[in-house]
């Protein structure tokens, strides 16, 4: 078949399934990672006859869209702070609101936290830890995480960017030895009201880990409160509490952070305006 062809049959079966610019994109990104293309090809070259071998996996790849099967579990591939992770099933997919907790912290603190202690909860893909490691490469990073799979996940792509983060496998709503205490917590913890499932985008809600994006409904601050009585018994005085949140609970959040005794709370909008942070300090 002819490249455009091939895009039009993409168009034409996602039609349904992702906006026309975001199936461009999808596009786009397997013609790179299938097959060595770069995106201008199809401007310049709409009419360059693919072969039969390399069409097989971007039809196979088709057929996993139409399932929404997310575009990242396709190619096994995702990018946070120009870092190339593996993900799959089983781990939460880096999202760039995360990138910018990540920035936050780094540019409040980063003089700071050469040759910090530091942890992140629920790491997943291991994206913060990584991440930190990467930026302040003389600090101790540890990161916890409750589910095996993403455990395997963030130790290769620990190895692959070439830093040492110690890893420990648990939850975080339970008393932890953990190599404490700790100069800055972290944490991206699951925060969507299962109530709000329905809302969401299938390729989020029926193939990524629900223990990883779901609060209870009837108690939306669960981990929040968990991330509290840690940072009460892991953080030294002193040290900095940085989460990522649900919009609608930004307040509440800060609240939480502050009733507990923290000092110096904060909450931040993302680039789009949105509450989405909070960071508070251990007296």
């Amino acid at each position: 078949m002819l490249l455009r062809e091939i895009r039009a049959l993409f168009r034409k079966e996602l039609a349904g399934v992702y906006p026309p610019e975001e199936t461009g994109q999808i596009f786009c990104e397997l013609l790179e990672h299938y097959l060595g293309l770069p995106r201008f090809v199809l401007g310049l070259e709409p009419d360059k006859i693919v072969s039969r071998e390399d069409e097989q996996p971007l039809f196979e790849a088709l057929a996993s869209l139409k399932r929404h099967v997310p575009l990242q579990y396709i190619t096994g591939k995702a990018y946070f702070m120009e870092m190339e992770l593996e993900v799959g099933p089983g781990v939460l997919i880096p999202r760039p609101e995360t990138e910018e907790l990540v920035r936050w912290i780094l540019a409040s603190h980063g003089a700071n936290l050469h040759g910090a202690s530091l942890l992140d909860v629920g790491t997943g893909s291991g994206c913060i830890a990584i991440a930190l490691a990467v930026h302040l490469s003389d600090a101790r990073v540890h990161a916890l995480d409750r589910s095996a799979d993403a455990l395997a996940y963030a130790r290769r792509n620990a190895a692959s960017q070439g830093v040492a983060i110690h890893f420990s496998q648990g939850d975080m709503r339970h008393p932890l030895q953990l190599g404490g205490p700790f100069d800055l917590i972290v944490s991206n913890p699951p925060y969507v009201p299962e109530g709000e499932a329905g809302a969401m985008r299938p390729n989020v809600r029926d193939h990524e880990p629900a223990e990883a994006l779901f609060a209870p409904d009837d108690d939306p601050l669960l981990f929040y409160r968990s991330l509290t009585q840690l940072a009460g018994s892991q953080l030294r005085a002193g040290g900095w509490l940085y989460v990522e949140l649900h919009e609608r609970f930004g307040q509440a959040v800060a609240a939480l952070f502050a009733d507990a005794g923290m000092q110096e709370v904060q909450l931040k909008k993302d680039i789009f305006g949105k509450p989405r942070f909070v960071r508070a300090q251990q007296p």
